[in-house]
């Protein structure tokens, strides 16, 4: 049996959960769903039970078109690929997104990122003068370096489409248990705090 302060003790929410909760509240505020701690805990399990039933090219998709979905796979592909862990297509990205905007985006965020998905279809096939999804992946990933380029330097404007679906892949990626266990250095409790040092020294983040 508990005494009080133990029971006190258990209602504080450690920071890892206050942070996975904000990061889920902000994914969920960003397709025009209701943001509150219900809907994330809801959020969270839905992740949960897509990771323990993924498989790397399960093609199971309401949302997406086929089309779309090849899309969405080929860009989780490129943009975070298999290294010395799962990289996004590996641990589902793709499907995850296809049930945020089924079960959470309103009606608004589904259309804006139908179009977001046209324009950067569009604007890949119009760098590479071929239909993007018929090149082989070496020109696949040559054609989308150019885009990220442009989408990050001279069309940051323009091209705000495409950085918000990398943002997105980005954000399902290191909610999965890979990318935030694994592709993140994770240290439950972090070691002294050095403000400014070459990326070199720590070779990639750290979650805590």
């Amino acid at each position: 049996m508990k005494n009080n302060s133990d029971q006190q003790d258990s209602n504080i929410p450690n920071n890892q959960e206050i942070s996975r909760r904000n990061v889920l509240l902000g994914i969920l505020a960003s397709v025009g769903a209701a943001s509150t701690a219900g809907c994330a805990r809801s959020l969270n399990t839905t992740i949960v039970d897509l990771e323990k039933s993924n498989a790397q090219h399960n093609s199971n998709y309401e949302f997406y078109t086929s089309k779309e979905f090849l899309l969405v796979s080929r860009l989780s592909d490129l943009i975070i690929p298999d290294t010395q862990t799962l990289g996004a297509l590996a641990v589902g990205v793709p499907r995850l997104m296809d049930q945020l905007h089924t079960d959470w985006a309103s009606i608004q965020t589904q259309t804006a990122h139908r179009d977001a998905l046209k324009l950067v279809n569009d604007e890949l096939d119009t760098i590479s003068g071929v239909p993007f999804l018929k090149q082989n992946s070496e020109a696949q990933l040559a054609t989308l370096s150019t885009l990220d380029n442009l989408a990050f330097s001279s069309d940051y404007q323009r091209l705000s489409a495409y950085r918000s679906i990398k943002e997105l892949i980005a954000r399902f990626y290191y909610l999965s248990e890979v990318g935030a266990s694994q592709e993140l250095r994770y240290e439950l409790v972090p070691g002294r705090w050095e403000a400014c040092i070459p990326f070199e020294k720590v070779g990639r983040s750290w979650a805590a």
